[in-house]
């Protein structure tokens, strides 16, 4: 049997605290630090698996905006090709309003923030097309406070960078060969009818219900 000096060491505070600190370790060694550790390893494999997953969506999110302004790029060299179709002044793809609409068409086929309220004689829209950059609209009666009396009785279209030039050209494959030209260079007039003449120009195209002039700028 252990005497009392066995005892007493048994006892004491010191080997017991040793004792206890042991079994916490091999505890902990056997059960903490692998559960532990498991959690972490499933953390981080959670962690790379969410990566992955934000990268593949950062390549698909990138390949879809490449595939979307390469199908702008398409459409507007498509549009720039074919300007007009056959016996229609108004451009295709901006033909919606014509002489005689009403203000409010103009809200009704482009965005507040593209309008621009010049005057009570006209308003200018900023233009997303391949050949054309902005439209000014003008109107009759423009000293009546009704706008619903307003009505369009001309609209002048300024080419962009990319179709300087090539406006005329494209009219006249699509209208024929012009009624008049000059004095101004590079400008001529079609009479389509009597209440509706076009004038082009390298830069422009004016189409109007009465006869333009080459030789005054509209604006």
């Amino acid at each position: 049997m252990p005497d009392d000096n066995t005892k007493k060491w048994q006892d004491h505070p010191v080997l017991i605290a040793i004792c206890s600190g042991a079994a916490a370790l091999i505890f902990a060694q056997t059960v903490i630090f692998p559960t532990m550790t498991a959690s972490l390893q499933n953390e981080v494999s959670s962690a790379r698996s969410q990566m992955q997953e934000v990268a593949t969506l950062r390549d698909q999110f990138k390949k879809a905006t490449e595939d979307t302004a390469k199908a702008k790029l398409e459409l507007k060299a498509a549009q720039l090709n074919n300007v007009f179709s056959v016996g229609n002044p108004y451009p295709i793809g901006l033909d919606k309003l014509r002489i005689g609409d009403g203000l409010d068409a103009i809200f009704a086929n482009f965005s507040e923030a593209s309008v621009t309220k010049n005057s009570a004689s006209y308003w200018s829209v900023k233009l997303d097309h391949a050949a054309f950059r902005e439209v000014v609209y003008y109107f009759d009666q423009p000293s009546s406070r009704n706008l619903k009396d307003r009505k369009i009785r001309a609209l002048l279209f300024f080419a962009g960078d990319r179709s300087s030039g090539v406006v005329r050209e494209k009219l006249t494959a699509a209208l024929g060969n012009p009624s008049t030209s000059g004095p101004k260079p590079d400008c001529v007039v079609w009479t389509l009818s009597k209440d509706l003449l076009v004038r082009a120009d390298g830069n422009s195209l004016f189409i109007a219900n009465t006869q333009p002039s080459c030789a005054v700028e509209e604006r």
